[in-house]
C-alpha cells in the first residue's frame, strides 16, 4: 500500500503553492528542528535559573551564564518556542487534513490561521502577564 502524496490528494494546492504553504512536509522538518533547538536553549538556560544548577552552569560557561541572565533567556525564549510550536502543530494538522482528502479551501486559508493566531496571542498575552504584573 503506498500512501498518496499531498499533491496527489489536493491537486488544488500545487507545485510551488503547496511547497511555500505550512502545509509542506518541508516545512514539518524545518520546524521540528528549530523546536529542537529552541527545547535545548529553553532547557539550558532553565538550568542556569535554578536555585541548585545555576552554580554549575555558571562555572561552566566560564561566568558568562549568571543566574539572572539564564532566567531573563528563560522567559523571553518562551513565546518562540510557543510560535514554532504552534506552527509546527498546525502544519501537521494541515497535511493530516490534506492526506484524508478534506478539500475545503477556507480550512487551509482561514481556519486554521485563524486558530493559529489565536492560539499564539492567547500564550503571548499570558506571559505578558508574568512582566507586567
Amino acid at each position: 500500500f503506498k500512501q498518496k502524496t499531498a499533491y496527489e490528494i489536493m491537486p488544488s494546492l500545487v507545485g510551488s503553492e503547496l511547497e511555500k504553504s505550512i502545509y509542506s512536509p518541508r516545512f514539518q522538518r524545518e520546524t521540528a528542528w528549530i523546536l529542537l533547538a529552541l527545547a535545548a536553549l529553553e532547557g539550558f538556560t532553565g538550568f542556569a535559573a535554578g536555585p541548585v544548577t545555576s552554580n554549575m552552569i555558571s562555572k561552566a560557561t566560564f561566568g558568562l551564564m549568571t543566574r539572572g541572565l539564564g532566567l531573563e533567556l528563560h522567559l523571553i525564549l518562551i513565546d518562540p518556542l510557543a510560535l514554532f510550536f504552534i506552527l509546527h502543530i498546525a502544519s501537521g494538522i494541515g497535511l493530516s487534513l490534506i492526506r484524508r482528502g478534506i478539500r475545503t479551501a477556507a480550512v487551509y486559508r482561514v481556519v486554521i490561521p485563524a486558530t493559529l493566531i489565536a492560539a499564539f496571542a492567547l500564550i503571548v498575552y499570558l506571559n505578558s502577564l508574568f512582566f507586567f504584573a
